[in-house]
């Protein structure tokens, strides 16, 4: 059994840890549901799919929430602790940093093993389901987002207006067509008795081909125009996506990723390993950054880290880029993010406590003599 030392510390963790995991999931599924909202209306994605890829976001957004979560969790519960001076009755009592942080240490290790969980197996996952339904609803989209009878449908930014009057039941085919589309700067209109939709297997084109119709072509504000008959008349509507088939890094599993060559691909396998590295730097900085004097106020510590944690989430992006660059050896890749931080924070420190930096000043000059 844990001493009560712990277990009480452990306990008032858990307790800020899940609050502030909630604050911040109502605040992130918020934006993704607005986000995924917006899709619907404009037609990306159906109604359908919405409360999957609602899930799919909050299984994403767990790995990366996680470590920060944690980190604000220890500093409000020490802060709280210092401000109600519960630290200066532990240390009178002989609990030192030492059983501080190995009480953090009994939570921090399973946190990090669980983020290592989410970024290693989970997240790829979520991204390969991601980009499989939205592959899926841009095929769906292609094929039946144009079939749609008595009303007016529009691609390629307004380039293409065309409306069906009737169509078959499977969607197929159509009758009564009127098309307008522009083509190097001039105006062309349209009619047709039928027509379907064809997409070209090799390039994935997909184009409109009319049947028995009349085209008319010209330059608005000109008086000549060129009309023509046709049998059969195609019009290119949107170019296939030759990156369909490609799986984003992202989505590759991180079996794929180990061993690779790639710097890209291993780019992204460090990626999802500073998630989980995150969890135990931070629980370090964590206890020299909550110290504060009995009464005093908390939330300057909570500012304070949080721009730690805004600038490690912004050297995590430029070492990516560094490294993917050639800016940085591959070898240093993006592991240099974490000694950094606690090299910062520990200049923060003694620049925060000059009672601690003439004490290492004191150290350092006796070991010299």
């Amino acid at each position: 059994m844990l001493p009560i030392i712990d277990r009480y510390i452990l306990r008032e963790v858990s307790k800020s840890f899940f609050a502030v995991m909630t604050v911040l999931m109502l605040i992130v599924v918020s934006q993704s549901y607005i986000r995924i909202l917006q899709d619907a209306v404009s037609g990306a994605i159906t109604n359908e799919v919405m409360t999957r890829l609602l899930g799919l976001e909050v299984l994403q957004v767990l790995g990366p929430v996680t470590p920060p979560t944690f980190f604000f969790a220890i500093l409000y519960t020490l802060g709280r602790m210092y401000r109600d001076s519960e630290m200066t009755a532990l240390a009178a009592g002989g609990v030192g940093l030492k059983r501080i942080y190995r009480a953090f240490a009994l939570a921090a290790i399973p946190v990090a093993l669980l983020v290592a969980w989410f970024t290693l197996g989970l997240v790829p996952w979520v991204n390969a389901n991601k980009a499989e339904i939205m592959n899926q609803q841009k095929d769906e989209s292609a094929e039946l987002g144009m079939a749609v009878a008595g009303r007016f449908n529009e691609f390629s930014k307004g380039g293409l207006v065309f409306y069906v009057e009737k169509m078959s039941d499977d969607k197929r085919r159509m009758r009564n067509i009127f098309v307008q589309n522009r083509q190097h700067g001039k105006l062309g209109l349209i009619t047709a008795a039928e027509g379907h939709q064809y997409i070209e297997p090799d390039t994935g084109d997909q184009y409109l081909v009319l049947s028995r119709g009349h085209r008319y072509e010209g330059t608005p504000g000109n008086n000549e125009y060129a009309v023509g008959d046709f049998a059969k008349y195609a019009i290119l509507i949107d170019k296939g996506d030759q990156q369909a088939g490609v799986i984003p890094s992202k989505a590759i599993p991180t079996r794929d990723l180990i061993g690779s060559d790639d710097l890209h691909l291993q780019a992204e396998l460090e990626l999802r390993l500073m998630f989980p590295v995150a969890v135990l730097v931070f629980t370090i900085l964590s206890v020299p950054l909550s110290k504060s004097m009995p009464r005093e106020g908390i939330y300057g510590r909570l500012m304070l880290a949080l721009l730690f944690y805004v600038l490690f989430l912004n050297l995590q992006a430029v070492s990516g880029n560094w490294m993917t660059s050639g800016a940085t050896p591959a070898w240093l890749g993006r592991w240099w993010v974490h000694p950094f931080m606690l090299l910062l924070g520990a200049a923060v420190m003694l620049y925060k406590s000059p009672r601690m930096s003439r004490v290492l000043q004191a150290r350092l000059r006796r070991k010299l003599s």
